[in-house]
């Protein structure tokens, strides 16, 4: 039950199996933090995220990791995309070659 009127369930309370080393990775967990947690993590204040985690009692993994993937600065977002970018750029993808089982002898 929320502790707060407004309260989205954190991961950790709503997916109870799921680990801050890897707090959303595919189906169920996935579609919870990215289509309702994240959302309702976003639109909270600095202050109100504070609060709202001590609430809940997060435990310092659940903080850090939280902290790490976003709590993240939009310029520094911005700035990981161009590098990613870049990087990809320099380095194309190896050219496909045919399975095995489709070679020629």
């Amino acid at each position: 039950m929320p502790r707060h009127m407004n309260d989205c369930p954190p991961p950790w309370i709503a997916l109870p199996g799921l680990s801050p080393d890897d707090p959303a990775t595919q189906g169920v967990a996935e579609a919870y933090v990215v289509l309702t947690w994240l959302p309702f993590w976003q639109s909270q204040s600095t202050g109100a995220r504070a609060a709202y985690l001590d609430r809940w009692q997060a435990s310092p993994a659940w903080r850090a990791v939280i902290a790490e993937r976003y709590d993240a600065d939009p310029e520094m977002i911005a700035q990981d995309a161009r590098e990613a970018a870049a990087w990809a750029a320099a380095h194309p993808p190896a050219p496909l070659r045919r399975p095995w089982w489709r070679r020629r002898l």
